[in-house]
């Protein structure tokens, strides 16, 4: 069994809120996986950046840099981008149904071309 948290807050006596989970177990985030929209304009409470830095993952391709990926960039956390994500899922994908070796630059040129922010962005 595991536990839910029900909040982001970092109240320790709030309970299953995520402050209170982590306090309980001697925890802290490390890794964080983002499946909202960029739209959403996520960002992680301060909280969970001020101690150990997660490792982040957040799955969107289009825009390159959400409001998650900027903030924690500049805190210094590692990240995954979804365009990453994209064309490792490609070359996998590629490779199983093919049962060739997948052309990993050339997918991995097509995805940034596609992705990456351009000067009218």
């Amino acid at each position: 069994g595991g536990s839910v948290a029900s909040s982001l807050s970092d109240d320790a006596d709030t309970k299953n809120s995520l402050g209170a989970i982590l306090a309980e177990n001697q925890g802290n985030v490390q890794v964080v996986i983002s499946t909202l929209p960029a739209a959403a304009e996520f960002e992680l409470p301060e909280w969970i950046l001020s101690s150990a830095l997660p490792i982040v993952f957040d799955v969107n391709y289009k825009p390159y840099n959400t409001a998650l990926l900027l903030q924690t960039t500049a805190k210094g956390c590692d990240v995954v981008r979804g365009s990453e994500m994209l064309w490792e899922q490609g070359v996998g994908q590629f490779e199983l149904w093919t049962g060739r070796t997948a052309p990993y630059g050339v997918m991995k040129k097509v995805v940034l071309e596609n992705c990456l922010p351009t000067e009218a962005d």
